[in-house]
């Protein structure tokens, strides 16, 4: 997808950096939210993405709001998409 302006990054790799930064492991985290260890790990090693319970509870631990964890995913997802492949689609007539 053409952002000239956004490099999106997948919310793993942010939700990486914050928990570097606060020094809490992935392991901590997860126990904290009451998900699996397995899941923080896939979410942060980029192999999974974030749903609304995951942004809910990401939110209420760490601060940041579900929105901008579901922002991050829905901008990552549409980042991965080519454009090309839609380019038939024309307008539906009203």
């Amino acid at each position: 997808m053409d952002n000239n302006h956004i490099t999106p990054v997948h919310p793993g790799e942010v939700l990486q950096d914050e928990l570097d930064e606060l020094g809490i492991s992935q392991a901590l985290l997860a126990e904290h939210i009451g998900i699996l260890p397995k899941t923080i790990n896939e979410i942060c090693s980029c192999e999974r993405g974030i749903s609304a319970v995951i942004a809910m509870k990401l939110s209420r631990s760490l601060g940041a709001s579900p929105q901008f964890w579901l922002n991050l995913q829905n901008n990552w997802e549409l980042s991965q998409l080519d454009e090309s492949d839609y380019k038939d689609i024309k307008p539906v007539a009203a």
